[in-house]
């Protein structure tokens, strides 16, 4: 479908890619990676442009996720209508049910597009690319400024997608559910290999490693021959040897040595706090407007350690309620009662416009009180703001560059508790994994509010659930969650209602929605099991030890405790053992 010779860009003395040579097949589902400013979104506008090194059929249809937010139609439905394909002017359910599973409900419809906040307006322009049914679609970054429901609609969505589609993303897991080959930006040089972004990864770090050691292999051996050549080449008797390895020498291309890329750090400084609780909301009331409460009769205890997921549809109070509990927004009722010395970190959408433009990052960074000189050098480095790049002035940083320097004022102030609205935006995949390390390894607690269901699943031992129309505490994981039922609005009716009538009954409708979420469900438990599975080998390990050194000092009480502890451990692991295959069974019936 589209075959890249010999492609190349830079910018001024900046290579961003050089020589890339590769094919993209009509029906490959495409994930690009890369750290921030390796040319992933210049990429895209080349193969958009149709630039020369790009050479595609003129009739292939070529649909992008524009980022422009000037709208020529009056209504919303008219404006993502306007982008249905000529021959299915017609069909205007299509539009209503791309927009439906993108969050928007029918009576916005009728509604003008400038009506709508720019994230909802990104999702305008995100739906008249759906709509549009294009050859190839080019999706930079969709991800931003959706919900964690609109991006489990839009994964399934992708999956079913019929043609080709470029998607760059710093959610791993929403890309490893949806591609089927990856393109890998690296070193100036594009790979493109099959399978997600993490097996590509792996592969690229496993050659490099390899790559390296053979260097310095054949380093050494060159080593030797050179000594070899200057002790013998005096000699008439070893003239023929010396020739020979001098020659052998200058056919051999040892290969530079590959630089270290630097890498994004984070380590969070955690106050120490002798206690447990450090905060607690009591029957919390807010709303903007008279009459009409966002947030009621609230409560929940944050703990030293805790965990706290805050998922849900957007618009629902999710950031309202982190400025809340973070003391940023005063309630209409309820008490919140806080540790008397606690100190609070805080990041949100607010946080790049509380930066002082005509800064420095170094100079933003100072107003910290109390941080050294050197500290400040070293943060700076492990944010990737090295050398003169800290001198930059905050009015010339991009966005994701502010939201670095946001995160770094955060890990300089030494706090009790931290929250997070979005941490995740404008980070690359290789900072977002970093920034999830940091926050494992923090010892104060975290209340982030996130849509990416990989850090929702490794980081949250508790949730704050905005669903049906309520905020629930639920003293479980993100798995946890989605085993026991789940999101109650992802199986809503309402995307049905808007489906051709000739194309599938509602019966079948029903039965499609009710295996999925049953799929889903098994497919959680599964992963829940090979977590505890794992968690009983590590036990069943220990047990033996200590089983061994009871044995050696015979002490024959502890002997039968920890022999029946083991019996314990077994049974469980048998049974687990016995509710996986059973799962495993009923999954190859419903995929079969």
């Amino acid at each position: 479908m589209i075959r890249v010779s010999h492609l190349s860009k830079s910018y001024g003395k900046q290579e961003l890619f050089i020589d890339v040579n590769l094919r993209i097949g009509e029906k490959e589902k495409i994930g690009l990676i890369g750290r921030n400013g390796s040319g992933k979104s210049t990429f895209l506008k080349m193969i958009q442009d149709r630039d020369d090194g790009i050479e595609m059929p003129q009739t292939l249809v070529v649909s992008a996720l524009e980022q422009h937010l000037d709208f020529e139609h009056g209504t919303l439905l008219g404006q993502v209508c306007s982008a249905l394909p000529a021959s299915l002017q017609d069909q205007d359910w299509k539009a209503k049910t791309i927009l439906t599973g993108l969050g928007f409900t029918e009576a916005d419809f009728d509604k003008s597009p400038k009506d709508f906040s720019s994230g909802f307006q990104i999702r305008i322009r995100l739906a008249e690319a759906l709509v549009a049914e294009p050859h190839l679609l080019l999706l930079d970054e969709p991800t931003n400024y959706l919900d964690i429901l609109t991006l489990r609609w839009l994964s399934r969505f992708l999956r079913d997608w019929k043609g080709a589609f470029i998607l760059v993303t710093h959610d791993r897991q929403f890309m490893e559910n949806v591609v089927t080959h990856v393109i890998a930006v690296h070193r100036g040089k594009m790979r493109k290999m099959v399978g997600g972004p993490q097996k590509v990864m792996d592969q690229i770090h496993m050659d490099e490693e390899i790559y390296e050691k053979t260097r310095q292999n054949q380093e050494k051996k060159n080593k030797k021959t050179e000594e070899f050549i200057r002790n013998f080449r005096a000699g008439a008797r070893s003239a023929g040897l010396v020739q020979s390895r001098i020659k052998s020498l200058e056919k051999q291309d040892l290969g530079d040595k590959l630089e270290k890329i630097p890498e994004i750090a984070f380590h969070f400084h955690c106050k120490v706090f002798s206690g447990n609780v450090l905060l607690k909301a009591h029957n919390l009331q807010f709303g903007y407007e008279p009459g009409k409460l966002l947030i009621e009769d609230f409560s929940l205890s944050i703990n030293q350690g805790d965990r706290i997921g805050v998922i849900g549809r957007n618009g629902k109070g999710k950031s309202t309620l982190l400025r809340l509990l973070s003391g940023r927004l005063e309630a209409k009722n309820g008490k919140l009662k806080q540790y008397p010395e606690l100190r609070v970190g805080y990041f949100g959408a607010e946080s790049k416009e509380e930066l002082n433009e005509s800064n420095t990052i170094l100079e933003e960074l100072r107003r910290l009180p109390g941080v050294k000189e050197q500290e400040l050098r070293n943060l700076c480095g492990s944010l990737l703001f090295t050398g003169d790049a800290a001198k930059k002035e905050i009015s010339k940083l991009s966005g994701g560059e502010k939201s670095r320097v946001c995160l770094g004022k955060v890990i300089l102030f030494s706090s009790h508790v931290i929250f997070l609205d979005e941490p995740t935006n404008h980070l690359d995949m290789e900072s977002c994994q970093a920034l999830i390390k940091a926050l494992q390894e923090y010892k104060g607690a975290v209340v982030f509010v996130s849509h990416d269901e990989d850090m929702i699943s490794r980081l949250a031992n508790r949730l704050v659930v905005f669903d049906e129309g309520k905020v629930t505490v639920r003293e479980e994981t993100y798995t946890d969650f989605l085993v026991s039922g789940g999101w109650s609005e992802e199986e809503d009716e309402g995307v049905f209602q808007f489906a051709r009538k000739d194309s599938d009954n509602k019966e079948q409708y029903l039965k499609r929605k009710e295996d999925q979420k049953r799929l889903r469900k098994i497919q959680s438990r599964q992963k829940q099991i090979e977590k505890e599975l794992s968690q009983f080998e590590t036990k069943r390990h220990t047990n033996a030890k200590e089983l061994q050194k009871a044995c050696e000092e015979k002490n024959y009480e502890r002997i039968k405790i920890l022999g029946s502890r083991d019996k314990e451990i077994q049974d469980e692991t048998d049974q687990l053992y016995r509710e996986f295959e059973e799962l495993m069974n009923e999954e190859t019936e419903m995929v079969g």
